[in-house]
């Protein structure tokens, strides 16, 4: 189904956003279209929705950033143990770090790396932090 919405005044929807409801309308979906007129079109299949956000929600994010991130948590979510997949992510994570556009990609990889860490109640075993913060 496609439902068509007038976004909050200064909300920052992008297309691929999240929308959990919108006024009576109770069915998450994802934002497909953004309309000069300030509405925005949600399309609520399951399929839209998994597509855009397929491990956690990663509103805030450019479609390009979306799909690296699935990419990425596609491969770290391949590995068997949660310990594998915290330390893969943590170096997928200190790769980013070097790059100033990464930012937000980093960070929304870094929450889903929390996530991890108090599911499975590991933690990295090599990361690299800022030596003036320790």
């Amino acid at each position: 189904m496609v439902q068509v919405i007038r976004p909050p005044k200064g909300a920052n929807i992008q297309t691929g956003d999240l929308v959990n409801k919108a006024g009576i309308y109770t069915k998450p979906g994802v934002v497909i279209e953004k309309k000069d007129d300030g509405t925005v079109v949600i399309d609520t299949d399951a399929e839209q929705v998994k597509r855009f956000h397929k491990h956690s929600n990663t509103s805030g994010l450019t479609l390009e950033d979306k799909d690296k991130f699935n990419t990425i948590m596609d491969d770290i979510m391949s590995s068997e143990s949660n310990a594998d997949r915290i330390n893969n992510l943590q170096m997928k994570l200190d790769e980013l770090r070097i790059d100033p556009n990464a930012q937000k990609l980093a960070q929304a990889l870094r929450n889903e790396q929390a996530q991890l860490i108090r599911i499975s109640r590991e933690l990295p075993r090599v990361y690299q932090y800022d030596s003036n913060k320790i």
